[in-house]
């Protein structure tokens, strides 16, 4: 073999592992921001003073309602609660149908949704953050419709890392997270307080109505405002995926935050 010839294998061969090397290499510690849109490091959950997540008694068993006011279920066990997420509803048969103050919670055995706030033993403030999500400068005059289910097929069987950089073991940090959360007629999905894509970020602060209108917010030059994160087919870090998530509000509301663009269109 000539000199010539035997650098060149050399040289071949230290590429083949730096590429192997990269392609293998663990992904990165999430951001805490990526814009004043997209601000990670929610509290999530309310915690005890040990820092334990907190569960909220009920005087009675209430009604859990999306964020278009319809029931979607029945909760009577204790409940964890989303700190930040307050919301006005005026529900069928509470109240008169006049609006009164409910709180975020989450992950019951009927699903994540709003509880009416006097129904809560020791309930905790209702403050709503309204910094952490701003009203961007224009908003797109073509409303978007809601397909949970379309989301579901495209986001399912994705995974994403957590804050440390790692995907974590069991079954956590899945992309079907932020698509169709209650199959059927009352199907719905998440409105953020922020992308996955940031330390401690995927919190839900709403739901928004399978079949209901998602305005996207557009920048300073009437672009949509986006974020595009890295997810993984199966886990699996060879497999990499990008998905979109899009800001914006729903029709007739007033919270601004992000929904996965597949429950909307494309990935």
């Amino acid at each position: 073999m000539t000199f010539r010839r035997c650098c060149c294998t050399i040289a071949l061969l230290l590429a083949c592992f730096a590429a192997g090397a990269s392609s293998t290499t663990s992904p990165s510690p999430l951001p805490a921001q990526t814009s004043r849109y997209n601000r990670g490091d929610s509290p999530g959950r309310f915690r005890d003073a040990d820092g334990k997540v907190k569960k909220f008694k009920l005087k009675h068993e209430v009604s859990i309602y999306d964020g278009g006011g319809r029931a979607i279920g029945q909760v009577r066990e204790p409940v964890m609660l989303n700190v930040g997420a307050v919301k006005q509803l005026g529900v069928e048969g509470a109240g008169d149908g006049k609006k009164q103050t409910y709180l975020w919670a989450w992950d019951t055995p009927a699903g994540s949704g709003w509880v009416l706030r006097d129904a809560l033993i020791d309930s905790p403030p209702a403050q709503l953050d309204v910094s952490r999500d701003p009203k961007p400068p224009k908003e797109s005059n073509t409303p978007l419709t809601i397909d949970a289910a379309a989301g579901k097929v495209k986001l399912k069987g994705l995974r994403h890392v957590n804050s440390s950089g790692v995907i974590p073991a069991g079954g956590g940090n899945r992309g079907d997270h932020y698509a169709g959360r209650n199959p059927g007629p009352k199907d719905y999905v998440y409105l953020l307080f922020a992308c996955p894509n940031v330390q401690r970020g995927g919190t839900a602060r709403d739901s928004l109505p399978d079949g209901g209108k998602f305005i996207p917010a557009l920048d300073e030059n009437g672009k949509p405002i986006v974020e595009t994160m890295t997810m993984y087919r199966d886990g699996d870090l060879q497999q990499p995926v990008k998905v979109t998530f899009i800001y914006g509000r729903e029709q007739g509301g007033d919270f601004y935050g992000w929904i996965a663009r597949a429950n909307v269109g494309e990935l």
